[in-house]
C-alpha cells in the first residue's frame, strides 16, 4: 500500500502497478490537484488504447460529466473511454438494456454512495452492479469518502496493496473557523465591509436556508441550485427560465481561465460540491452549513489556488447539541423498523402489522416496494441508503457524547485541524429579535403566544419580569426600537372595542378552539 503525506501525484505513487491489475478493486484515496483525473485518462487511458481495452468512467454529476468528456476528446481517446453519469447507469439497469464489458470501470467521486443516497432512491442499482463486476478492474476514487474507503477496507473488498493514498494539500488555508448559525451574516458583513474586492460562498444546508439569505442579501449576491430542486421560489432566486427549464449557471468561464462568479457572494446547495473548480485569488471566504461530513470537506474543497499568495479562510458551522440529538432521533426513526424487520420479523409484524405504524411505514425512507416477475409487491431494503443511516447513526452517537467539533476536527486531518479556531462575534440579537416580531405582525396572538413573545424579548436582555401587559411589552418596544420600528401590539381596534375572536370554525374547516378569546395584535397605525 502507498502512502504519503507529501505533495505527490497519482502517477508517482501507482508508477506501473496498473499494467498488473487484473480483475480486482483499487482504491485511489487521493485529495484535489493531485492528479487523479490525469491518471484515470491519460496515462491509464493511453495504455487501453494500445492494448486495445475499453474503460467506462462514471461521474456523479453532469458538470463533471463534461468536464471529463473534454479531457477525453482533447486525448482522443473518444471510443476507448466511455463517460456517463452514475445515474444513466442506473436508468440502464432499470430498464434492464445490455451493458457492455469495459475492462476497467472508473467510479469517480465515490463518495457518491453515502452522500447521495439519502435523497438518491436509486444509489444501490449502480452499487451492486458494481460490487458484482468480478472480470473487471474497479477504480474508486475520490479525495473525500473516507467513510466510504473505511467501509470497503473494513469488508475486506480492497486488497491492501491496491490502496493508494495522498493528503489533500492545504497550504493555500490560513484559518478553519467554527461558527454558530446566527453569525452567519455578521461574519459575511465584516468581510464585505473590511475587505474590498474579497469574494465569499456560502454552502448552505437547505432552500430556507437560502432563501432566507436572499432576504438579506437579495440582488447583491449570486445564487446557485440544481434544476432538480423542487422550491419553485428558489429555482427563481437561481434564475430559473421557465419557457427553456434552465437555471441560469452563476459560474463563469473567464478567458483568462479564471472560473469565478459575478458578485462578491455566492449562496449554493451541494450542487456545486464538486465538479466544478472555482479559480479565482479574490475568493478568500468559504462557508459551509452542511451537516455531513464528507460533503462538508468536499465543499470546501471547490477553491483552486492558482498562487502561493492564493490564501483562503474556511468557516465550518458548529451544531448544537439539540440539533444533533434532533438528527439522531429522525435517524433512529427510519432505522428502528429495519432493524426489527432484519432481525425479527415476527415482533416486526406485531409491532408493524397493523394500527398506526403500520401507515408510518409508507413514510419509511430504507424500505421500497420491489416488483417480481408474477407482479406480485415484495418490501425491500434499499441497502446503500441503510448503511448510511447507520453510518450516520455512529458518527451523531459519537458527536452527541464528545462534541460537534471534536469529531468534525478527525474527518478534516491533521493539517486543518490545526488551523481551527472558534470565532468570537457580536451578534446583533436585536436584529434578530426584530425579524421576529416581523414575523408575528397581523396574526391574532393569543395568550400562549404572548408567553413565547415574553422569552423572545428576554434573548435580547429585555427583562419583563411578571408583567404581561400590554402597556409594558410597547414600552419595551419604545426602549429598543424608538422610531425604527413603528409597529405595536393592540387589544382593541380602533374604534376601540375589545378584540375578541368569535370565528366558530378555522378556515380549514376546524372547530376553532380560541373561539371567544380574547387576542393582540401586532401592526402600525
Amino acid at each position: 500500500m502507498s502512502n504519503s503525506s507529501q505533495k505527490k501525484w497519482v502517477s508517482d505513487i501507482i508508477k506501473n502497478d496498473y499494467k498488473s491489475w487484473e480483475s480486482e478493486f483499487v482504491i485511489l484515496d487521493c485529495g484535489t490537484g493531485c492528479g487523479k483525473t490525469y491518471f484515470c485518462i491519460t496515462i491509464l487511458g493511453m495504455y487501453a488504447k494500445n492494448k486495445e481495452r475499453k474503460i467506462l468512467y462514471l461521474c456523479n454529476r453532469s458538470e463533471l460529466r463534461k468536464e471529463v468528456f473534454n479531457e477525453i476528446n482533447f486525448y482522443g481517446l473518444k471510443n476507448i473511454v466511455w463517460v456517463e453519469t452514475y445515474q444513466t447507469l442506473q436508468k440502464k439497469i432499470q430498464q434492464k438494456m445490455k451493458i457492455p464489458y469495459y475492462d476497467y470501470i472508473v467510479v469517480d467521486e465515490c463518495h457518491y454512495f453515502t452522500t447521495d443516497a439519502k435523497f438518491n432512491d436509486y444509489t444501490d442499482i449502480s452499487y451492486d452492479y458494481l460490487m458484482k463486476q468480478k472480470q473487471s478492474v474497479v477504480l474508486w476514487v475520490s479525495a473525500t469518502a473516507k467513510i466510504f474507503f473505511n467501509y470497503l477496507e473494513n469488508k475486506n473488498k480492497v486488497k491492501k496493496k491496491n490502496i493508494y493514498r495522498i493528503s489533500k494539500d492545504y497550504t493555500y488555508v490560513k484559518n478553519v473557523y467554527f461558527y454558530q448559525k446566527d453569525e452567519l451574516s455578521t461574519i459575511i458583513n465584516d468581510v464585505l465591509e473590511n475587505e474590498l474586492d474579497s469574494k465569499i460562498v456560502v454552502f448552505c444546508n437547505s432552500a430556507n436556508r437560502m432563501k432566507e439569505m436572499n432576504k438579506i442579501y437579495g440582488d447583491t449576491a449570486n445564487y446557485f441550485c440544481s434544476k432538480s430542486t423542487t422550491s419553485m421560489e428558489l429555482k427563481k432566486i437561481c434564475g430559473y427560465d421557465t419557457k427553456s427549464n434552465i437555471i441560469s449557471n452563476s459560474i463563469k468561464q473567464l478567458p483568462d481561465g479564471r472560473s469565478t462568479f459575478e458578485k462578491r457572494i455566492l449562496f449554493t446547495t451541494t450542487v456545486l460540491d464538486n465538479g466544478v473548480n472555482l479559480k479565482d485569488e479574490k475568493i478568500k471566504h468559504i462557508f459551509s452549513e452542511i451537516f455531513d461530513a464528507d460533503s462538508m470537506i468536499q465543499s470546501l474543497g471547490r477553491k483552486r489556488s492558482l498562487t502561493k499568495d492564493d490564501l483562503c479562510t474556511f468557516y465550518i458551522r458548529e451544531y448544537k447539541p439539540k440539533a444533533i440529538q434532533g438528527l439522531l432521533n429522525i435517524n433512529n426513526s427510519q432505522l428502528e423498523p429495519v432493524f426489527s424487520y432484519k432481525n425479527d420479523y415476527d415482533n416486526f409484524f406485531k409491532e408493524y402489522g397493523t394500527g398506526k405504524k403500520r401507515r408510518r411505514l409508507s413514510k419509511n425512507r430504507i424500505f421500497y416496494s420491489f416488483f417480481t416477475e408474477d407482479k406480485k409487491s415484495k418490501i425491500k431494503i434499499n441497502d446503500c441508503r441503510y448503511r448510511k443511516y447507520e453510518q450516520d447513526n455512529n458518527i451523531l452517537l459519537q458527536m452527541r457524547d464528545i462534541g460537534y467539533v471534536p469529531i468534525i476536527r478527525d474527518f478534516l486531518g491533521e493539517d486543518l485541524s490545526s488551523k481551527c479556531e472558534h470565532m468570537v462575534v457580536d451578534v446583533r440579537k436585536i436584529d434578530i429579535f426584530l425579524e421576529y416580531l416581523k414575523s408575528i405582525e397581523g396574526i391574532q396572538l393569543f395568550s400562549e403566544n404572548i408567553d413565547r413573545i415574553k422569552e423572545e424579548f428576554e434573548t435580547i436582555g429585555v427583562k419583563l419580569r411578571y408583567s404581561r401587559g400590554i402597556n409594558t411589552f410597547n414600552g419595551s418596544l419604545d426602549d429598543v426600537y424608538k422610531d425604527l420600528y413603528k409597529h405595536r401590539f393592540y387589544n382593541t381596534d380602533i374604534d376601540g372595542k375589545t378584540l375578541i375572536d368569535k370565528r366558530r370554525k378555522l378556515d380549514d374547516g376546524s372547530i376553532n378552539p380560541n373561539r371567544d378569546k380574547r387576542y393582540w395584535i401586532l401592526e402600525c397605525r
